[in-house]
C-alpha cells in the first residue's frame, strides 16, 4: 500500500526517534515514524536519565507526566572495586535529579507524544529495502508499505537496518554482552547507582520504583555465565531467571549525515553504557536532527546536513574520554582497579569525572 509523500520519515521510535518525530511534526513538517515493534516494550538499557535530559524534556512539555510515571530518584553513585571497597560521589538533587525509569514506560511516553504534535506512526513494520528516489526516498516494508519521503533519519540503533542497506554499517567484534533484568529490589538499597566491578565485567544497579531494581550485567560472552552466577547468589535469583541480551557495546562511529540521510542515536555512535549517558544522546541527537531536517526541507539548504555534523560532534565533546577509560577498565580489571585506587587518594578525580557526565 502506498501512503502520501512526507517530509520525513523515522525508523526506529525509541528515544532518539521519538524526540526527533516530535520536534519535526512540533515545527510543521510531515513526520512518519516507522517501528518494528509493537510498544510497550522493554529494552536493555540503565534505565537512567541523565540530568541533561530534562531540558530536552521540557522542550517537548513533558516533565510533568515523565515524573507521574514510576520511578526511583538517584541521588549518588556507589563504585564498588574487585576487593568491595567503595567510593559514592554525589549526584544533582531537585528539579535536575537524575532518575531511573523503565523503558517501556518512558519510550511510550515519548513516541505517544510524537503523535499527539502531529507524528504519524506505523509500529510492528519492518523495513526491508530502500532507494534513492528523486530528491528524497522511497522504502519498502515487509508488510508490503510504500514510504516516500524527502528526509531519511535513521532512529533504529547499534544494528541500525537504514545502515546495513545502506552499506554503512561496519563489521563490528562481539567482544562483549550485555544483559539486564527487572528484580525484586532489595530492602534498604536506596537512592543510589551502584557500579560494581566484577571478574570479567561490571554491573549496575539503579531502582526503577519502589519494588523493582534495573539489574545490568556486562562482560565477555566467556564470562557472563559466572556473572549471571554471582547475580543468582547476590541477589537470591531463581535458576532460571530471564534475562535481555544485545551486542555490541562498542562501535565505530558514522558520519551522523548523509545527503539527505540523517542518523541519530546509537544509529550514529555507540558509547560504553558504563556511563549511563545514552538517552541523552538518543534525545538530544534527535533533537538536532529535526532543525536539520527542516532546513533541508524548507530552505534546501546546503549547510544544514554539516551543521548538524558539527552540533552531532560537540555533543560528545569532553565526554568520550570518559567512554574510553571506563571500557578499558571492564576489559581489564587490574586498569579498572588501579583507577579506583587513584580515585580513592584522589577524590578530585572521580568528582570530574561524575561532573563530566551529569552536566
Amino acid at each position: 500500500m502506498a501512503h502520501p509523500i512526507c517530509d520525513v520519515v523515522i525508523v526506529g521510535g525509541g528515544p532518539a526517534g521519538s524526540s526527533c518525530a516530535g520536534f519535526c511534526a512540533a515545527s510543521g513538517l510531515r513526520t512518519m515514524v516507522v517501528e518494528r515493534e509493537k510498544f510497550p516494550r522493554e529494552k536493555v538499557c540503565g534505565d537512567c536519565l541523565n540530568p541533561q535530559c530534562w531540558p530536552i524534556i521540557r522542550r517537548l512539555q513533558l516533565e510533568d507526566r515523565v515524573r507521574a510515571l514510576p520511578h526511583g530518584v538517584l541521588d549518588r553513585v556507589e563504585f564498588v572495586s574487585l576487593r568491595g571497597r567503595k567510593l559514592c560521589a554525589e549526584l544533582p538533587r531537585g528539579g535536575n535529579a537524575e532518575i531511573a525509569v523503565k523503558r517501556s514506560l518512558f519510550d511510550g511516553l515519548l513516541l505517544k507524544r510524537a503523535r499527539e504534535l502531529g507524528a504519524e506512526v506505523h509500529d510492528g513494520a519492518t523495513v526491508t529495502t530502500l532507494e534513492k528516489s528523486g530528491c528524497g526516498w522511497k522504502l519498502m516494508t515487509r508488510e508490503g508499505d510504500e514510504i516516500r519521503a524527502t528526509v531519511l533519519v535513521a532512529a533504529d540503533g547499534r544494528n541500525s537496518t537504514v545502515a546495513r542497506l545502506m552499506n554503512l554499517l561496519p563489521r563490528v567484534a562481539k567482544e562483549r554482552i550485555a544483559l539486564q533484568a527487572h528484580i525484586p529490589l532489595p530492602r534498604q538499597f536506596g537512592n543510589r547507582i551502584v557500579l560494581e566491578w566484577l571478574p570479567g565485567g561490571y554491573s549496575g544497579q539503579a531502582p526503577t520504583n519502589d519494588h523493582e531494581l534495573n539489574l545490568c550485567l556486562v562482560g565477555r560472552p566467556g564470562s557472563v555465565g559466572a556473572l549471571q552466577d554471582w547475580a543468582k547468589k547476590q541477589f537470591g535469583l531463581p535458576a532460571d531467571q530471564a534475562w535481555r541480551s544485545i551486542t555490541p557495546l562498542t562501535r565505530t562511529a558514522l558520519s551522523p549525515a548523509h545527503d539527505n540521510l540523517l542518523l541519530v542515536g546509537d544509529a550514529a555512535r555507540v558509547v560504553e553504557p558504563f556511563t549511563g549517558e545514552g538517552i541523552f544522546y538518543a534525545m538530544r541527537s534527535g533533537e538536532i536532527a529535526a532543525a536539520a531536517a527542516a532546513k533541508l526541507i524548507r530552505e534546501k539548504s546546503s549547510c544544514a546536513a554539516r551543521e548538524y555534523v558539527r552540533l552531532h560532534a560537540a555533543m560528545y565533546r569532553g565526554r568520550l574520554w570518559i567512554n574510553v577509560l571506563a571500557r578499558l577498565a571492564v576489559v581489564s580489571p587490574q586498569i579498572g582497579s588501579a583507577f579506583f585506587e587513584i580515585a580513592r587518594f584522589h577524590p578530585g578525580l572521580l568528582r570530574l569525572l561524575t561532573r563530566k557526565i551529569v552536566s
